[in-house]
């Protein structure tokens, strides 16, 4: 099996700047971000998320609505929100830097050395064989 080069540029995405967000869906975003959505799919309901940010509830399912069809929001069957990974990369270029090395890298194997007992200094073995008497 041949492993392909991992290429850095299918890392990258749009500018944000350049999609037009509105104030409440940059609001979105960060409550998600805020509230976990980047590592899992959360529940996101339009009332709180309104309470939360000072919107009203359509502006929020317009903002939800919005950010799902740029795909910076992704839903799942369940109904559950993740923030596109993708928008993560954008914010922090040094640590697509570091993902796309460490997935081009080969990975770490043992080799024979590393699976034998370790061996033990001369001190440590002379410790270990040395009985002290007990007052």
């Amino acid at each position: 099996m041949t492993q392909q080069a991992f290429d850095l540029a299918n890392l990258t995405t749009t500018p944000l700047s350049s999609l037009n967000l509105t104030a409440s869906q940059r609001s979105v975003l960060d409550w998600a971000e805020a509230h976990g959505g980047l590592f899992t799919p959360i529940p996101i309901n339009a009332d709180t998320v309104a309470q939360d940010c000072g919107n009203a509830t359509s502006t929020i399912y317009e903002s939800l609505a919005r950010l799902t069809a740029l795909s910076l929001l992704i839903r799942d069957d369940a109904g559950l929100y993740r923030i596109n990974a993708r928008y993560f990369f954008t914010l922090n270029p040094r640590m697509r830097t570091l993902v796309a090395t460490a997935i081009a890298d080969p990975p770490i194997t043992p080799d024979a050395r590393a699976n034998r007992p370790r061996k033990l200094g001369n001190i440590a073995a002379r410790r270990r064989k040395t009985i002290k008497p007990v007052n």
